[in-house]
This record gives structure tokens, sequence and C-alpha cells, in this order.
């Protein structure tokens, strides 16, 4: 007997998809099909991982990192079972490194709240004592809403705060561009606001940074997979939907490939797809709406490039070290963040090869070291081997005593649509989860909530478009209700 329930389709099986049907796919007895739409052969979309020729070992692609404060993407990955496959660093502690090869450590007390933020950038040796003051300046001109200052780049408003040139170079710049992918003159200030916000200067204090210690399909594609299957979630790998079929202010029907799948009158649809493949859904007729107008704004993607080096004896460097003023932005030490035990080395450098104060039992081990850098369009279309050259000089930058080691492998891998570009006045573009048509909404990137391109931002676009179509599904006249979605984390069902 065939099904004839109504159908919640959800088209992308990115972060952003997989939230929605976690949510959509909850309880017992649902009186409506769900199925997932994917063009890839898997589900994770940008949190891939793909199998090493050379070592025959699972890596992701490039390295994310979490924070303690994504309480929206700690909910999915309690439910998805891998939570506990997240590390976190107690205290938040950072390599930093400039120009003139001084590495400096910053470290803030996680215990203390803002006074450990307080004299953790007091303390740090990377800036002089003007430009540490101006950091803690920007605390209290933080805007109420972040809203007021969606209209000016991130760069205007750091300096309208009172930040050195100092202090941006060598520190905002590099926390901008690796938590929007974008400088700060051609970033949103809004978004700089509600990163620091929920970072840096949240109520509670300063929050802490966290990686997972598995590779990214172990936490998120394959086990996502394996509890929406368990669900009973009809996931459907390797089927691109190529056009939404639009008439009287709703869609009637998909083109999935070779056929074409007509909706029912209590059908919708999430769609959590970027920007640059939503446009591309739309027939010819529908082009002028200003949403999809505005989503067309959104459409220039900004890249990202990691460079992945493998050697044959361990240099020894940090987990985790940032470059400001460089062209490669950070250096990862991937063999001790995934627990890859290797046999102790000393610091291949002497203290007098640069200026530093540190503890020196910070330097770990490494044989497979990946160099990312953020922003990437002038760097994209280099070649493998400038790259490849680049990225060692980098990391032997940390280990000045062994100036002519090379990596026995390299891999460079362009993620080219990695992220869509969000300038000043991008929330006026940004959507909501309600879209223009009755039964389509709107997860992903170009959802507007108040985040870049993160990952706790996926996340929220998923929870929150689907609790949308569920407000729609259950309306119940006078009740008020909440919906929570992780701690923190709450969506008003109420209409």
């Amino acid at each position: 007997m065939s099904d004839t329930r109504p159908v919640l389709y959800v088209v992308g099986g990115g972060l952003s998809g997989i939230s929605a049907a976690e949510v959509l796919s909850r309880g017992e007895g649902r009186p409506r099909r769900i199925v997932l739409l994917e063009a890839r052969p898997r589900l994770g979309g940008r949190t891939s991982s793909y199998r090493e020729s050379h070592d025959g070992q699972v890596h992701d692609t490039g390295q994310h990192l979490f924070m303690d404060a994504y309480v929206a993407t700690r909910s999915l990955l309690k439910a998805l079972g891998t939570e506990n496959r997240l590390a976190f660093l107690d205290p938040l502690s950072l390599y930093m490194m400039d120009r003139k090869e001084k590495l400096s450590f910053l470290e803030l007390p996680l215990h203390n709240g803002r006074l450990g933020l307080l004299s953790g950038i007091l303390m740090f040796p990377g800036l002089s004592l003007l430009s540490r003051l101006s950091m803690l300046r920007i605390g209290r001109a933080l805007p109420q809403r972040e809203s007021s200052v969606d209209h000016m780049d991130a760069r205007t408003f750091l300096r309208n705060t009172g930040q050195s040139d100092e202090a941006i170079q060598k520190f905002w710049e590099l926390l901008i561009v690796s938590a929007t992918n974008l400088p700060s003159d051609k970033v949103s200030a809004s978004l700089l606001v509600s990163i620091l916000k929920e970072s840096l200067f949240s109520s509670g204090g300063p929050k802490t940074l966290g990686y997972n210690t598995v590779p990214l399909s172990e936490m998120i594609g394959d086990p996502a997979q394996a509890l929406l299957s368990r669900r009973g979630v009809d996931i459907r790998c390797r089927t691109p939907v190529s056009r939404f079929l639009v008439a009287q202010n709703r869609l009637t029907g998909m083109q999935i490939g070779k056929d074409t799948v007509m909706m029912g009158p209590e059908d919708h649809v999430i769609v959590a797809v970027p920007p640059w493949s939503f446009e591309a859904l739309f027939p010819a007729t529908e082009m002028n709406d200003p949403l999809i107008q505005n989503i067309v704004r959104l459409s220039k993607p900004s890249p990202i490039l990691s460079v992945h080096l493998w050697f044959k004896d361990p240099v020894a460097v940090p987990m985790i070290t940032g470059f400001s003023e460089n062209e490669m932005h950070w250096v990862f030490n991937r063999d001790y963040m995934m627990g890859r035990a290797l046999p102790a080395v000393l610091p291949d450098r002497r203290l007098a090869d640069f200026s530093y104060s540190g503890p020196l039992g910070d330097f770990y081990p490494g044989r497979m070291l990946s160099c990312v850098v953020s922003g990437a369009e002038e760097s994209l279309d280099a070649d493998d081997e400038d790259l490849i050259e680049k990225a060692r000089k980098t990391v032997l930058r940390l280990s000045p005593g062994s100036p002519d080691r090379k990596p026995t492998f390299a891999r460079v891998i362009r993620e080219r649509f990695a992220t869509p570009i969000f300038p000043p006045g991008q929330g006026m573009w940004r959507p909501p989860a309600q879209s223009f048509l009755d039964n389509l909404w709107i997860a992903g990137d170009m959802q507007d909530t108040g985040l870049p391109a993160t990952m706790e931002g996926a996340v929220r676009s998923g929870f929150q478009a689907a609790v949308e179509v569920e407000k729609r599904l259950e309306r119940r006249s006078g009740e008020d209700r909440k919906y929570q979605v992780g701690k923190g984390v709450r969506f008003d069902r109420s209409e």
C-alpha cells in the first residue's frame, strides 16, 4: 500500500539540512513523511572528509573549529551521539606569530568571568600596552542591537571604537577573517558584534574554542545518516534538485534528475542550500521577486584554501598557531588534535631564534600539519608547488632550527565555494525562514541568523526552519508553547 501521508522535503544534506531533518523526525507516530534530498554521495556538506591515498587514513578537507558557545551545534551533536568527540581548550590558549617572528602566547582563564578576559589581554605580550588597553575598550562599545552597525564594515567599526592599528593588524584582522572568511574591510560590522558578544565578551566571560577529535564525517555525516534512517527519514543521496515548479504562490513540484515530482496541497519544502544554488532552482518567471533578488546579492562565494603537509620526522609545533600579517593564517597540528601518539621530540629551535615567552611544554610532535588560508581569493589560483612551499616555510617558522626540512607528501585543497560574502547591509538581504511562497522555507547560510556562515549559524537556521514548518502545521489557537533545541536556544512556537 502506498504511503499517502503529506511529505516534508528537505533539500540539501549539509549541517542545516541535517538539523532541520533531525527536528522534524523527533517523536513517534509522525503524521507526515520526511524526505531528505542531497546531491552529494554522502551527508555532511562542507563538513566533509576524504580518504587520503598517501596514508590510507580519513582526513577532513579543512580544519573546523567549534566554540562552547555553539549551543545549537552541541545540541545536534548530542542527538547524534557524538558530542563527546569534541575537545575544548581550558583555558582558552593560542599561540600567535607576527611578521617579525615574534611568537606570543594568549591565555584567557575561563573560570574568572570577565576578569579572566581582562587579565589575559593585559598579559598578552604580542601587543603594546596601548593596544591591549584599546582592546578592552571594545567591550563597552558593543551596541545593544547588532543591526545598528550593519551599514558599516568591521574595520570601520574597530577604528570608531578606538582600536589601534597594531591591534587591528596583529589581532582583530586574523580573528575576523577566520570567523567570517572575509577581510575586515569587506564584512558587515554587525557580524563582528554578534561574534564578540557570543565569544570574548559574553556575559559570563570569554568562551573557549573546541575541535573535533575524529574526522568530521564520523562526527556529523555518518551518524546523521544512521540516526535519521532509524527515525524513518527517506534519505536520497546523489539526488540533485534542478528546478522548482511554481504556481499560485506555492511550490507545485520539483525537477529531480529526469523525474518531475508533483507536490500535494499539504507538502512543504525546506531548502537548505547555498545562495548560489538557491537562485538556480527557480524559473525565470520568479527571478524578479525581491527575495530572490536579495539572495542574488549574496551569491558571490569566498574561498578557503587548505594545505596538508606530511613530514617523515615529527616537527614540534603547538596544537594551534595563528599568523597575523601572513598569507597562511593558521597551522594546525593534526596528529595531536586527532590523538595520534608520536614519539616526543624537542622543539627544533633555540629560544634565541626569535622573541618568545610561553610554556615550552605546549610544543607537540606532529608529522601531519595543516595550513589554512581564509578568504583565500588572492591565493586560490597559485600553483600547488608555490602554495606548498609557502605552507612549509610557515610551519618551519615555528622550527627555525631545520630550515631545509621538506615534506614527503602534500595535498592542496581548494574550497572555491566555501561561504557567501556578507558585506555591509547584508541584514537587509538575508531572509527569515518564511519565504515568499506559502510552502517553501529557507535554511542555510542565507537565512538571517545574525551570524556569519559558521557551523552554528547553519544549525540554528535548520532548527528555525523546522520549527516554523511545525508551527504552521500544528497551529493551535490560543496556545503558546516553547520548543527547546538546546540549552540556551529556544524558539517560540506561538502565533
